[in-house]
């Protein structure tokens, strides 16, 4: 009776044993992938969970600080060190404050003391890197924008379509009664007619635009498509006077995409560089992978985007140029969010502009839907 009792006991021992190890497993994978520094304290200040990336906030290895208590790792010599042990001090918890370090990077940090029956039991310091919070609310608030936008646009296309349908036809009419016009007359309706295609054509963009898209994806390597852009693009460049100089790897560039929308999408931004350049110069088109995306630059040798209008490139609409339509790079913006990728840009006035696209590369997508399936299971 005894040695079973002993059996069962060992049994539930070895099994707690491999729940904890499981769980201790999850989490280190959690607090390794967590894109946000993490430091969890015990109530004597001392850090027990630490997420990799604090390492590059602090520049310190996660086993200095594992175990060690926050004096020994953070310094009043520093502002970030300042702050936190101030606040270790006094007691009192930070909701969010932006700190600049020594070496000029912004860093968004909040220490929260947690607390039980009135009795302090740890603290949880957390570190954003300021530039990336402000991308990523700035393209919340232009999603937001672009989808309202989208919304009156839509409704808006539809009743401009009918009366340009009634037009066009009575236009037609008009023309069949007044079959002996002279010169002059006739080539004014011409221009009616032309103009009222174009209208068609722009109105059509935009429903076009606003309308609910179904995504045809497929495994595709990016650099066949940068191959067809490039043909499409070859025309309007050797007007420009433009040359297109690729810099693509051997090895193949695979994401999981609609290729035709893609193939849209990086031709917007292709002929917008092309277009900069009226004198001529360099498109440079560089494809290349880092860690789980493909990364996509396109850069130019025109006179770079103003500053004041650099947070308005992406609006519906919105175009510097006579025969712009305002369109291509708001639809490039919302196919990469569609593919669960990117866009930005860097420019300097005088030296050109730099469109960088990311895509979640097609092994990132996979181990993506693995996990997935792994968890619904």
């Amino acid at each position: 009776m005894v040695t079973t009792k002993i059996n069962r006991l060992g049994q539930q021992m070895r099994d707690v044993k491999e729940i904890f190890s499981a769980l201790k497993e999850n989490l280190d994978q959690i607090m390794a992938n967590l894109q946000d520094g993490l430091i969890l304290f015990t109530r004597d200040s001392k850090a027990i969970l630490v997420s990799a990336a604090v390492e590059n906030f602090l520049g310190t290895s996660r086993e200095h600080m594992l175990g060690h208590n926050v004096t020994e790792f953070l310094s009043q010599e520093s502002p970030l060190g300042r702050v936190v042990l101030d606040s270790f001090a006094s007691h009192v918890p930070i909701a969010q404050r932006e700190v600049e370090m020594e070496n000029g990077r912004r860093v968004l940090l909040s220490l929260d003391f947690i607390e039980e029956g009135g009795e302090r039991i740890g603290a949880l310091l957390t570190l954003r890197d300021a530039e990336t919070v402000r991308r990523i609310e700035d393209e919340i608030e232009l999603s937001h924008r672009l989808a309202a936008i989208g919304r009156l646009a839509s409704g808006v296309g539809h009743e401009v379509k009918n009366p340009i349908n009634a037009i066009v036809v009575h236009l037609e009419l008009l023309r069949q009664k007044l079959q002996q016009v002279d010169p002059t007359t006739r080539r004014h309706m011409d221009v009616i007619g032309s103009e009222i295609q174009r209208l068609d054509r722009v109105v059509q963009m935009l429903v076009d635009f606003t309308r609910p898209v179904e995504l045809r994806l497929s495994d595709l390597d990016v650099r066949k498509l940068l191959d067809d852009v490039t043909q499409l693009a070859s025309p309007d460049a050797a007007r420009q006077g433009v040359a297109i100089d690729r810099q693509l790897p051997a090895v193949p560039l695979l994401v999981r995409a609609d290729s035709d929308l893609l193939k849209q999408a990086f031709l917007n931004v292709v002929l917008n560089g092309v277009q900069s350049m009226p004198q001529g110069g360099t498109l440079s088109i560089r494809g290349s992978k880092h860690d789980d995306e493909v990364l996509i630059e396109i850069s130019d040798q025109g006179s770079g985007i103003p500053n004041e209008i650099r947070d308005k490139v992406y609006n519906l609409y919105f175009t510097t140029k006579k025969t712009g339509t305002g369109i291509g790079l708001a639809m490039t913006y919302k196919v990469m969010q569609l593919h669960h990728g990117s866009v930005d840009f860097e420019s300097a006035d005088g030296n050109g502009t730099t469109f960088r696209l990311r895509l979640p590369s097609l092994a990132a997508v996979a181990d993506s839907q693995r996990e997935l399936a792994a968890r619904k299971t």
